[in-house]
């Protein structure tokens, strides 16, 4: 069930190159995980752009609710944001504040953990413990079940029903690959929205050259 889709990473890998997502400041890369849902990567950056002088938990939490409000005003949604990200921290904090402790707990407790956080869903969570706790998993969005039925591997109804399918194979990769994995997926998805093109290619052992 797994093994098709090892080819299809290969082949995404070869033909888009690396993605490297959310690997660039860790507390500022799991800000943008809440601030980017229902909205785009510019908005994202205007708001983070606001937050630069307060890039602490912290500083954050210093902040009032209107004033972080008022400066993540750009990502939209943002008064449920504010109370998405002030949960998320105040959570962070209390349990200790340290990205390294919070890593070494198990996949199952931290992704459970983060459920009961206001505004966190699966697959906000399993963003969040791929690329800020280290923890391989499989996203199984939108983008993902839509490539899975197209190219013939499966038709996933819902999130957890492709969470829970591939995850066996997502423990199978480097914790880089499943990380890649997810950014290939989602690269890959976002034209075919609007101009879809036969990615049949993508199950085959290697991409044709003129792919």
């Amino acid at each position: 069930m797994t093994a098709p889709w090892r080819i299809v990473f290969d082949n995404l890998a070869a033909h888009y190159g690396p993605q490297h997502w959310w690997q660039e400041d860790q507390l500022g890369d799991w800000l943008m995980m809440v601030l980017v849902q229902q909205t785009n990567a510019r908005n994202v950056a205007l708001a983070m752009n606001n937050l630069q002088d307060v890039l602490s938990v912290d500083q954050l939490l210093a902040l009032t609710p209107e004033e972080l409000a008022e400066r993540i005003r750009p990502a939209r949604f943002y008064l449920q944001k504010t109370a998405h990200l002030r949960g998320l921290l105040t959570w962070f904090k209390e349990a200790g504040g340290d990205f390294a402790a919070f890593s070494a707990r198990p996949a199952d407790q931290l992704r459970n953990q983060l459920l009961a956080l206001p505004g966190i869903g699966p697959e906000t969570a399993d963003v969040m413990l791929m690329y800020t706790f280290g923890k391989k998993t499989f996203v199984g969005d939108e983008y993902a079940r839509r490539l899975s039925q197209r190219i013939g591997l499966g038709v996933y109804k819902t999130y957890a029903a492709m969470h829970d399918a591939l995850q066996p194979f997502a423990e199978t990769l480097t914790l880089n690959e499943a990380r890649e994995l997810h950014a290939l997926i989602d690269e890959h998805g976002k034209p075919q929205i609007g101009y879809p093109y036969d990615d049949s290619f993508l199950t085959t052992p290697a991409v044709p050259a003129d792919q």
